[in-house]
């Protein structure tokens, strides 16, 4: 497992090298991957990049490639770069999502890096840790003092927002997903629509598990603070009816 964690870090740290020089490569566009999406040179590389240091350790499955089958018994489910469009878009919010799953896709590792500042957060048996690229020096995290929860996806539902701002609930959107949850134990919430694909969450919900989870049909509501989360879930059920 440690090395795992450190050869995805590896990688991670070559990652965001590579894209610090936004050469233009990295902003072409081309087919759609198999999360959906156009994939862009950035989600390119970056899957490149994984594929390369993490073949050994499993088969991979790449929202870009979809499932490569290394004849391995674990699987690792990326997301190469979450937040492609805040990339191409210079938005400074992108990273990538990393879990190493057992073979009924149980996680024993989620890894979620920001390569806009270096920092990662790792869950595994032992807990949630919390490092930078540069120096890998883990630290356990706990939930932290916040003011504010994330909304991903806010564009779906202004229902929803008004719904929250008119309970003086405040929250931001800041296009990265996996990015999002691996804020969990720092924001007062992260909160986002039930149609998420496996590459976003899979890491995500690994590492948040021990925070309280909501899940309807039209929602995802994770949260460190039990009063407020039990606020939100309140109302999102009687927004819905």
């Amino acid at each position: 497992m440690e090395s795992f964690i450190n050869t995805a870090l590896e990688s991670a740290l070559k990652i965001k090298n590579i894209l610090d020089c936004k050469d233009s490569f990295l902003y072409e566009c081309y087919d759609k991957g198999a999360g959906g999406d156009i994939s862009i040179g950035a989600d390119l590389k970056s899957e490149e990049i994984l594929i390369k240091y993490l073949n050994d350790f499993g088969n991979i499955d790449s929202e870009e490639s979809g499932f490569i089958d290394n004849k391995k018994e674990k699987t690792i489910i990326i997301d190469p770069l979450d937040g492609s469009d805040n990339f191409i878009s210079h938005i400074p919010y992108y990273g990538t999502s990393i879990a190493l799953c057992n073979n009924d896709l149980s996680v024993e590792v989620g890894i979620i890096i920001n390569f806009c500042n270096a920092e990662f957060v790792i869950g595994n048996k032992e807990g949630v840790f919390k490092g930078n690229l540069y120096d890998k020096k883990l630290h356990k995290i706990t939930p932290k003092i916040s003011k504010c929860g994330i909304f991903e996806r806010v564009y779906k539902d202004s229902n929803t927002c008004k719904l929250l701002q008119k309970n003086h609930i405040k929250f931001r959107s800041l296009g990265a997903l996996a990015l999002s949850l691996g804020l969990g134990y720092e924001v007062d919430f992260v909160l986002f629509h039930n149609d998420a694909r496996i590459y976003d969450i899979k890491a995500g919900f690994f590492i948040t598990k021990d925070l309280h989870k909501f899940e309807n049909k039209n929602f995802i509501l994770i949260s460190k603070d039990k009063k407020l989360f039990d606020n939100i879930v309140k109302l999102l059920e009687e927004g819905k009816q």
